[in-house]
């Protein structure tokens, strides 16, 4: 039983290396700090692999796939153009006197979305057909998905130490555009997939972007 969940949390945990999650956590961090995105994540983390076990492939009956894709991808389009709008503000850095609106329920709701019906749970849903033991399966898939995203977390604490703020601003906001983009894309019927609706998009989002980086650069009304 054991061996079940030391091969549970290794799988899940080399699965979730480099995935879009484990990069979001650097982009969170930049915005709410460590703790809440920590708290966030592992969250989101136990509620997907529960889901994961427990209802398994029923949920997509309920709710389809494509539907919960893209409303992650408006949601990652609209964390990166509030990053933007707020570039010039300190609670993008956050200090421990600095406070955001509902930082924990943020990215409590972009993990989970961004994880529902991604290969992470659907290798703990192999796992538990497999093992045949859910309360293990779920332990072990959680431990090994809060494992991956401590990894991120880490590295987006080493990296803000050594970069400037703005920077780190902009590349979450860039990072953020990129997730909602291709996953809208992804989840995209074929005829909205045409390289012409593609390059109208982008410069929809490219004119949107510059747009608002030119209002930060605005000098503040008194």
């Amino acid at each position: 039983m054991i061996l079940h969940l030391i091969t549970t949390a290794m799988v899940v945990f080399l699965a979730e290396l480099g995935d879009k999650t484990q990069l979001m956590c650097m982009a969170f961090v930049a915005k709410f700090g460590m703790r809440q995105v920590f708290m966030g994540a592992s969250a989101a983390a136990l509620l997907n692999t529960a889901l994961a076990v427990v209802l398994g492939e029923g949920l997509t009956m309920v709710i389809p796939l494509t539907t919960l894709q893209m409303l992650a991808g408006i949601g990652f389009l609209g964390f990166g153009f509030w990053t933007m709008r707020q570039g010039r503000r300190n609670e993008m850095c956050p200090t421990p006197t600095s406070r955001s609106r509902h930082p924990f329920w943020t990215v409590f709701f972009s993990f989970f979305l961004a994880e529902f019906g991604d290969k992470t749970q659907l290798v703990t849903l192999g796992l538990t057909a497999k093992f045949d033991n859910p309360l293990l399966i779920w332990v072990g898939a959680s431990a090994g998905l809060v494992a991956a995203q401590l990894v991120g977390i880490g590295m987006s604490g080493y990296i803000s130490k050594r970069l400037p703020p703005t920077l780190l601003q902009k590349s979450a906001a860039i990072m953020f555009l990129a997730f909602g983009s291709v996953t809208l894309y992804q989840s995209a019927p074929r005829y909205l997939q045409h390289p012409l609706v593609v390059l109208a998009y982008l410069c929809l989002l490219g004119t949107t972007s510059l747009v608002i980086l030119r209002r930060q650069q605005l000098p503040r009304r008194t």
